[in-house]
């Protein structure tokens, strides 16, 4: 087995962490000694330990002259958990390969230049482009103190999200639903807003996958928010939230229902959406999904708040109906926002574009 053969088998291990150690990244490690794999593991839940310390606890021998392969450099701070590098270099490690260095200010190339000081000898850099997209909603959280936010649009053919009666109507097909409900699992928070939360009365929960549930932000305007709402009345797990300006009236009568945020306002009274980020963060939430509706969608993008974005298109076509996006101010084709790295996913009979925005 090659390194690189081995470094994809530590990103596949650390998949098995999504959604379930945010704001931590997912992070996955294999023990090879003579060739052999003796020890693997990876970051299973927050708080829990590191996948470092599982692949040595799996280790069916001694670590000593072993290789470890990290798909993240290991941490080199008190947290949750003592230090990871310390633990690396008592085990006696001959070779540490790492994917990426932790861009985390209190680690950042810190371990690599402990373990190279203790004698180890180590690799950086090994499928670095694979693990720093594997972590990219880490990376942003990490270094900017904001959350990652990816916005998810399910669309006709003629780019409709709904009829003109505006009833709540699935556009996609099961598959797609599943697709999406994976998507939640692997989020913080889940964004709408009021209008949103009234006409389609979700739930916003994941229910055709496994995973935990994120939290639900409504982002409160004008529009009066009836009390029986499934986010209201489903709430048991407390994970709905109310977005909204200071001193709004409106939200009083659901302070027994739902967490209440106070966040700054535009001059046009709606929600600033930079405030409600920087206040997410400030909350361990590390990654939003925006999920509608239509105007909320134009008002992140219109202020390039957007790091990654999902649209479905199933094949239907129905003329008339609610746009998915509203006027973003753009007269000519060449300030279009442009996608990168574009995926195209099947689901059903249902076709999602995956990329990440390009602002001109």
């Amino acid at each position: 087995m090659d390194d690189i053969t081995l470094m994809q088998r530590a990103l596949g291990l650390a998949e098995k962490g999504r959604g379930k150690v945010s704001p931590n990244p997912v992070v996955g490690a294999v023990i090879v000694k003579d060739g052999q794999i003796m020890g693997e593991g990876y970051h299973e839940f927050y708080g829990g330990p590191h996948a470092e310390i599982n692949a040595m606890r799996s280790a069916n021998s001694s670590c000593k002259g072993a290789t470890l392969y990290l798909t993240l450099e290991p941490c080199s701070h008190h947290g949750k958990t003592p230090p990871c590098v310390n633990s690396i270099m008592e085990a006696g490690f001959k070779r540490v390969v790492v994917s990426t260095v932790d861009p985390n200010p209190k680690t950042n190339g810190r371990s690599i230049s402990m373990m190279m000081d203790a004698g180890i000898t180590v690799d950086v850099g090994l499928l670095e482009e694979q693990a720093r997209k594997q972590n990219e909603i880490f990376f942003k959280y990490i270094t900017t103190s904001m959350p990652f936010v990816i916005m998810k649009a399910a669309q006709t053919l003629d780019s409709r999200i709904a009829d003109t009666t505006g009833r709540p109507k699935w556009i996609t097909s099961e598959e797609s639903r599943s697709f999406v409900h994976t998507l939640r699992s692997h989020v913080d928070a889940i964004a709408i807003g009021a209008r949103t939360a009234v006409i389609d009365n979700p739930r916003l929960t994941v229910r055709h996958v496994e995973g935990k549930d994120p939290y639900r932000i409504v982002l409160q305007d004008r529009t009066e928010l009836p009390t029986d709402l499934h986010l209201f009345k489903d709430n048991d797990d407390n994970k709905t939230i109310i977005a909204a300006p200071p001193n709004d009236r409106d939200i009083q009568n659901h302070r027994q229902n739902a967490i209440m945020w106070s966040v700054d306002a535009y001059e046009d009274d709606t929600l600033n959406l930079t405030s409600l980020l920087i206040k997410a963060a400030n909350q361990s939430i590390s990654s939003i999904l925006v999920e509608g509706g239509s105007l909320l969608f134009t008002s992140f993008l219109k202020r390039k708040l957007v790091d990654k974005i999902y649209i479905g298109i199933a094949p239907k076509i129905i003329g008339a109906g609610i746009p998915a996006f509203q006027n973003l101010g753009i007269d000519i084709l060449e300030h279009s926002i442009y996608l990168s790295e574009v995926e195209y996913l099947k689901k059903g009979e249902d076709i999602w574009v995956c990329g990440y925005p390009i602002w001109s």
